[in-house]
């Protein structure tokens, strides 16, 4: 199962962790691992090309653990390219269920 963290400080969204395999197909095949993953990278991208938000990334490939935190309180920018994120992830959750994916918000 993939798990997605969702940070939030002062009700506002200020980082993201994803960890894990969905197991819905094997590997090269599996749909929402690639759905969740593009996400991701999407907001990765999208936070150091769109933004100035001071962020740190961690992550490593042996574990699939990846996770990008705002050093400080996001910018509008970075606001709203979180809550896209958190929009997507909700909806393949939705999609395939919570035996593939699952949500989780932690505050920080």
């Amino acid at each position: 199962m993939i798990t997605v963290t969702i940070f939030t400080k002062n009700n506002l969204i200020v980082g993201a962790q994803v960890e894990g395999h969905a197991e819905y197909d094997r590997k090269g095949k599996d749909i929402v691992c690639s759905a969740v993953s593009m996400l991701y990278i999407n907001l990765v991208n999208s936070l150091e090309n769109f933004t100035h938000d001071d962020k740190e990334i961690n992550g490593s490939r042996k574990i699939n653990f990846e996770n990008v935190i705002l050093k400080n309180m996001p910018s509008d920018e970075a606001l709203l390219l979180f809550r896209s994120f958190h929009l997507g992830v909700t909806t393949v959750e939705q999609k395939y269920g919570k035996r593939y994916i699952e949500i989780m918000n932690q505050e920080v």
